[in-house]
């Protein structure tokens, strides 16, 4: 056969070309290379205690990893040749002939199947520590806009209609605690990934009594995976990671959605960087924000990665198909999108200005209705009925076209009688914010305790 394959022994005809390159995976595994190479090595010295490899070839193979390792970071893919299926064999080959006969020893007793299952964790344990690290920098820059934007007013909208004032911090806040609950799912989503399945060969475990333990310690796994057939078929690990981050991108486009709007013309609460904005080829006057709107989109990007993982695997028979390869490149898509997306939005918070005037006073008037409803419910007025008579009053303020703020009590007595005492400045904001003082609330101190408790947080929780 003209391209001799590992496993060609069996054949007869060469492969035809369009399938040869529809079955190659080097061209996306090759970023798991130094995965692959720490696991050839722990593997041979192991085998070199079972007296499968000599001191002597164990040497051989240590020495020539390294400097196959050296040699892949400065050439690239272009150091292996057109034949060579995925990284696991290119290892092998190019080892073969830079040591060579010692070389075809490394594989004894394992498989690609526990081969590639065990590098794709290995992999991924490295790749959350450094998502993880990037969210905590993302974090960091929420928690410093908050408090260095304390007292800032702004109106709060549900529906995208004015609904009650906010502090911007304990607006910017809330993306920090949506964002926690995404540091914490990663985090714990490692004692799920952090599982040897070295060991487990093909599917019915290595014939060759391994010291799975010590494997385990030098591959730095917590855990040895204890069934050979899950070992090599499971990919749940995959698929969560990519819920986990699916969520995370979901907050993530929202915050770009309301940070479009928020900048735009008709807001104009929030002026963006022009570090992360773009023009128009024909419009001068132009300044899109095109980074959010990136963002935006590559949500949709990474839960079609979740989905299009989640049809492969879900049909498959036990125990290891070669549909699994359709795992890394929707693996590797949704890793170098996230953390793409945390970067430039960590630019988008450092390089933040308010209008801070136009902030406050876009607050629609109409948006301190509730504290009316408050009051009458304090005065001992059923909830629905306050909640109807100040109804009434809205929409007499909106049909006379009157501020519902410029009302004294006088006025409001006349709609109900329990209004007596509430004096003319009722719709001060300050008192607004201080009746909201309750943990979790929009009240000075309340963000105030809220800052606190996320920076601590960042200081003593968020190590992976």
């Amino acid at each position: 056969m003209k391209n001799k394959k590992a496993w060609s022994g069996r054949f007869r005809e060469e492969m035809d070309p369009l399938f040869e390159k529809m079955n190659q995976s080097l061209s996306f595994d090759i970023r798991l290379y130094k995965q692959d190479i720490l696991l050839n090595k722990v593997y041979s010295n192991e085998l070199n205690k079972l007296g499968i490899i000599s001191d002597e070839d164990l040497n051989k193979i240590i020495e020539g990893l390294d400097v196959l390792e050296k040699d892949i970071e400065k050439k690239g893919i272009s150091i292996f040749t057109d034949e060579i299926e995925d990284i696991h064999m290119g290892i092998e080959t190019l080892l073969v002939k830079k040591i060579g006969e010692s070389a075809k020893r490394i594989h004894a007793g394992k498989s690609r199947n526990d081969q590639i299952a065990t590098d794709i964790r290995i992999y991924l344990i490295d790749e959350i520590k450094e998502i993880s690290i990037l969210l905590k920098n993302f974090l960091e820059s929420i928690v410093f806009v908050a408090e260095n934007n304390l007292d800032i007013i702004m109106p709060g909208y549900t529906h995208l209609r004015h609904a009650q004032p906010l502090l911007f911090s304990h607006y910017i806040m809330s993306f920090f605690f949506s964002l926690e609950r995404d540091y914490e799912r990663l985090a714990d989503s490692l004692k799920r990934i952090s599982i040897m399945p070295l060991g487990s060969a093909a599917l019915s475990g290595s014939g060759f009594n391994l010291n799975r333990e010590k494997l385990r310690k030098d591959l730095g796994f917590k855990y040895i995976s204890k069934n050979s057939i899950d070992a090599v078929l499971s990919r749940d690990f995959i698929l969560e990671f990519l819920s986990n981050i699916s969520i995370m991108s979901i907050t993530l486009s929202r915050f770009a959605e309301d940070f479009i709007l928020y900048s735009s013309e008709h807001f104009n609460f929030f002026i963006l960087s022009d570090k992360i904005t773009t023009g128009s080829s024909i419009m001068p006057n132009k300044k899109n924000p095109d980074s959010l709107e990136l963002t935006r989109a590559k949500t949709g990007r990474i839960l079609g990665n979740f989905v299009a993982l989640f049809t492969v695997l879900k049909s498959l028979p036990s125990t290891y198909n070669k549909d699994l390869q359709e795992d890394k490149e929707r693996l590797f898509d949704t890793i170098d999108t996230i953390k793409d997306v945390l970067k430039v939005n960590k630019i988008v918070l450092d390089y933040l200005e308010l209008n801070k005037t136009i902030m406050k006073n876009s607050i629609d008037t109409l948006s301190f209705a509730t504290e009316l409803v408050d009051y009458l419910t304090l005065k001992n007025v059923p909830f629905r009925e306050a909640h109807h008579i100040v109804g009434k009053i809205v929409m007499n303020c909106v049909e006379n076209q009157f501020y519902l703020t410029s009302l004294t009590e006088k006025m409001l007595v006349s709609y109900d009688k329990n209004f007596k005492g509430i004096k003319d400045d009722w719709a001060n904001i300050e008192t607004f914010l201080k009746r909201r003082e309750l943990e979790g609330g929009t009240g000075l101190n309340s963000v105030k305790k809220q800052i606190d408790y996320a920076k601590k947080k960042l200081t003593n929780n968020f190590t992976i």
